[in-house]
């Protein structure tokens, strides 16, 4: 399913109901499918003073939209808790100010247990007017994230609570006996402070990190229970799962269990959001190795659904073109159940409308108001919904136990990166050591370089951990008859196994050629694809060309361009020529990088072609002049020069 996040955006609060007949039918179709709703209880509690004050206005706007989308086809995905704040009504006008931790506090003071459960009765349990039904019995409600980002890894690290302290050293007395004996098996690697207390920001796998491991697993693990014996109670059958971020091995591990496993990860996100100084860092996720999209491979766990409620490669960066055929492509090669861009409102019905700041400027997780990101979700509508990318012809498991999460790994660490690689080339899930693999895997792998290699015994010889490289890898599933005659290297090149997305991080490249859409996203121009060639680019930029009528390329009568570089707000400022230091976010109108290519479009036939400049709304602006020969027609595109201003769709299509 491709999935809406947030639908039509939070910040002004639902909308009426004729907007939301409108929205709903659009989400429709642009091929959303479902819709996550996150922060309900900020929109809910806006200006509310008491607890559980649920303002009725935006509540009845709320069941509505629900019920728009559900005429529509569309699907629910919904949070128990998002907000630090909950429900709870002493916080004052700006309900994202952290005046209660929430997220902390339901793993041990029991007022803040009965206010969550409390928040999901009133939230999820209340009977809809325009259903008939609630939300929990809604056969609309795909499933419950419980807590979202509410693992401890997350949580002690970027909400420190002095109670969780508490906590660990009676779970630490629990195991030991006394607290003599924890210092004794800590030895010299303890708290310097004397104190006992759960490390914060260490990634060293001492006895002190190792428990503290182990401590967040059962803690998460017994809260999970109560909030699902909870939900259950309230007549909810449906999908539940908790734990959707961090990919360390505890995390991972906690996971396993699940009914459902979700994940979250992101390629550099604004270090302070859009205050003045806050910072990215410009970089190309490809040149790392798609890093982010690699550890959502490795999340998932065979034989469980498996979704990405939270992805993408926020504003301002100038690569984020690059997200949309990434996440898009190695979703459908690894059949992921389900893709979902973070962001507030994944459409805009057209600019200038409203009068919240989110509707005024791109803001970092903003897709309607980013053309950018709408040219993503477009191609992200095609290689993945559509199916125009193929999935892997294999399926690879890794295996993880306690033994090796906690005792080899103290928890903290992540899986090799060879294992991680394996994503850009083949099918990949986790498989818990006490489960069954699961029918149909081709090959079951050990995390910790049990390879029978020379170098893996030497380095065991050594007392090195004998990680695998990925060439001894490659060779292992080969001798195994997988992966025949695939060239991957590990380094400069990754093939699919099906031969339809090639990545090369040195030369900042990944490329996609299927029957129906071919599409790049480069730093300079990568030549031909297939039938695509793509000559010249003046800028970095995302190219693809897809079939509209079912088609394949070759023969189709109406073809779809995607040409995407890079978007600006009018007056945005930054503090260095790189443009990582955000001083002023600027305003409307949206300004976009306008780019100079040349490409090629192999056809047996080019008679009565015609091509189209097209507004962002997909209405026709201008006719652009085409050229041809013998191998093709020739575009030549100059978004500078466009009558109507920059675009990022055209159309080519037989007249």
């Amino acid at each position: 399913m491709l999935c809406a996040s947030q639908p039509f955006g939070i910040e002004g609060g639902f909308p009426d109901h004729a907007t939301a007949d409108v929205y709903a039918r659009q989400l429709r179709r642009h091929g959303y499918i479902l819709a996550r709703f996150h922060f309900l209880e900020n929109v809910l509690m806006g200006g509310r003073t008491q607890d559980f004050d649920f303002d009725p206005e935006q509540l009845d706007r709320l069941h509505y939209f629900l019920a728009a989308l559900k005429r529509e086809g569309i699907a629910w995905m919904m949070d128990g808790l998002t907000a630090w704040n909950g429900a709870y009504g002493d916080v004052g006008t700006n309900r994202w100010v952290k005046k209660h931790n929430l997220k902390v506090g339901i793993y041990y003071d029991p007022a803040q247990q009965a206010h969550w459960k409390e928040l999901v009765r009133r939230l999820l349990g209340t009977r809809n007017r325009y259903t008939g039904k609630t939300i929990l019995e809604d056969p609309a409600l795909y499933g419950v994230i419980l807590v979202n980002e509410g693992g401890l890894n997350h949580v002690v690290n970027l909400d420190p609570d002095p109670a969780l302290d508490r906590l660990f050293e009676r779970w630490l007395v629990k195991r030991y006996g006394s607290l003599d004996s924890v210092w004794e098996a800590w030895g010299s690697f303890g708290p310097k402070d004397g104190r006992i207390s759960l490390p914060r920001r260490i990634w060293t796998a001492t006895p002190w990190v190792r428990d503290a491991q182990r401590f967040n697993y059962d803690t998460q693990r017994d809260a999970y229970a109560w909030m699902q014996e909870y939900i259950r109670s309230l007549g909810y059958t449906g999908l539940i799962t908790a734990f959707d971020s961090w990919p360390n091995l505890q995390d991972q591990a906690i996971r396993a269990p699940l009914q459902w496993v979700d994940m979250h990860a992101y390629h550099e996100e604004p270090s302070r959001f859009v205050e003045p100084g806050s910072r990215i860092g410009q970089t190309s996720s490809l040149v790392e190795g798609l890093e982010y999209v690699r550890h959502l491979a490795t999340a998932r766990y065979w034989s469980k659904p498996y979704s990405v409620s939270e992805y993408g490669h926020p504003f301002w960066s100038r690569w984020r073109f690059q997200s949309g055929l990434a996440v898009s492509a190695y979703a459908a090669l690894q059949g992921w159940d389900l893709i979902c861009r973070h962001g507030s409102g994944p459409i805009e019905l057209a600019y200038g409308q409203g009068n919240t700041s989110r509707r005024r400027a791109i803001y970092p997780y903003g897709i309607g108001m980013d053309p950018v990101e709408r040219a993503n979700e477009t191609l992200a509508a095609l290689l993945y919904l559509r199916g125009d990318v193929s999935p892997a012809k294999h399926r690879v498991g890794i295996r993880l136990s306690e033994n090796y999460v906690f005792d080899k790994r103290g928890g903290i660490g992540r899986l090799p990166v060879s294992l991680t690689e394996l994503g850009l080339i083949t099918g990949v899930g986790l498989v818990w050591d006490t489960q069954p693999a699961g029918a149909g895997l081709d090959a079951l792998l050990e995390p910790d370089g049990k390879l029978p290699t020379l170098a893996n015994k030497l380095a065991a010889r050594v007392g090195l951990s004998g990680e695998q490289s990925f060439s001894s890898l490659l060779t292992h599933l080969k001798g195994q008859g997988l992966l025949e005659g695939n060239s991957s290297d590990g380094e400069n090149h990754f093939v699919s196994d099906t031969g339809e997305i090639i990545l090369e991080p040195t030369n900042n490249s990944l490329k996609v050629i299927t029957k129906r859409t071919e599409a790049a996203a480069f730093e300079t121009a990568p030549g031909r694809l297939s039938l695509l060639s793509i000559d010249k680019a003046s800028v970095p930029a995302l190219v693809a060309a897809s079939s509209m009528d079912g088609r394949d390329l070759a023969q189709s009568t109406r073809i779809l361009l995607i040409v995407a570089t890079d978007a600006r707000n009018s007056g945005m400022q930054f503090a260095d020529d790189d443009e990582r230091e955000l001083k002023a976010l600027g305003t409307l109108p949206i300004l976009l990088r306008a780019v100079q290519i040349d490409m090629r479009l192999r056809r047996a036939s080019q008679s009565n072609l015609s091509l189209y400049a097209l507004h962002l709304n997909g209405e026709r602006a201008e006719k652009i002049p085409l050229t041809s020969d013998s191998d093709g027609v020739i575009v030549k595109l100059d978004t500078s020069r466009l009558t109507h201003g920059p675009t990022t769709f055209f159309e080519l299509v037989i007249e």
